[in-house]
């Protein structure tokens, strides 16, 4: 297999790499005077098995990813398969209100064109999947968290909602240990109250742990009460670490430890998902 990062990509690549013993491709990547991008991949494509790696979370991102592909494709693959670390504009995946865009539906059809077959880490929502005409597969990153948090005694493995209650409880299952989530409760139409279950917290270490964190309102609020509840340990985990305006420093001071995935880099993705991306890669081929 061919490795063929995008920008944003490249760690991961060379992570994914070493794990699968596959080369990963020298490429191009510059601008016109006008500002226009070019893409250019500098090895042998035709023969091979070739994996794209690359976000689609900035425009600029996006328009990198579609001339990659195309670039792989007209180089005649035997099979052209894309990795989305973290796939942007999957928020807006129907129309809430007349006249609005389907963005994830537009990306997704857009990206599939070129590929054979695509991968995506822990999608904001599945439904994206189905807009798909090639097979389009989400990874979801448990193992990963689970084994960078084995030695650090954690007694509770919550989530901040019950939509992340499922991912929580598997990586309590990894962990051999509890796990619930904080429920939240409407009081009027600005005033969302976030209750706890009647559990033990006092003395204990708890992991909280989301898909996304971003301006980390949520997460923060959560740490607090568990510090209020008289938990000693906070750890906040998240499979994307966006940390739109200068919130990571905000949530760094709510809790022991800020450990994220590389899906998108900062000094908080501690944690791989190499090993897991490539199990799935060895048995996609």
């Amino acid at each position: 297999m061919l490795i063929i990062p995008t920008s944003s990509g490249q760690k991961l690549s060379d992570d994914l790499g070493r794990e699968l013993n596959a080369k990963v491709a020298d490429k191009t990547v510059k601008r016109f005077p006008d500002g226009e991008l070019y893409v250019r991949i500098n090895e042998e494509i035709s023969g091979h098995d070739v994996a794209v790696v690359g976000n689609t979370s900035m425009d600029a991102d996006i328009i990198e990813m579609l001339l990659t592909l195309n670039a792989v494709r007209e180089a005649s693959p035997d099979e052209l398969t894309v990795v989305f670390p973290y796939f942007g504009y999957s928020r807006q995946h129907r129309v809430y209100n007349p006249g609005e865009a389907i963005s994830s539906k537009v990306f997704t059809q857009s990206l599939a064109s070129s590929a054979d077959r695509m991968y995506v880490v822990d999608i904001h929502d599945e439904e994206t999947l189905g807009y798909s005409p090639v097979p389009f597969e989400n990874i979801s990153i448990i193992k990963s968290i689970a084994k960078h948090f084995n030695s650090y005694g954690i007694d509770y493995v919550v989530s901040p909602d019950d939509g992340g209650s499922v991912r929580a409880e598997e990586i309590s299952r990894v962990l051999g240990v509890k796990t619930f989530y904080l429920n939240k409760v409407r009081v009027d139409s600005r005033t969302v109250r976030m209750e706890v279950p009647d559990v033990e917290l006092k003395g204990k270490k708890v992991l909280l742990v989301d898909d996304i964190i971003s301006t980390g309102g949520t997460i923060m609020k959560s740490a607090s009460i568990m510090r209020e509840k008289g938990a000693t340990n906070v750890y906040i985990s998240a499979v994307h670490g966006i940390f739109t305006n200068n919130s990571a420093a905000r949530i760094k001071d709510a809790a022991d430890e800020v450990a994220v995935t590389d899906t998108i880099q900062s000094e908080y993705s501690t944690i791989s998902i190499a090993e897991e991306v490539a199990e799935r890669l060895r048995g996609g081929l």
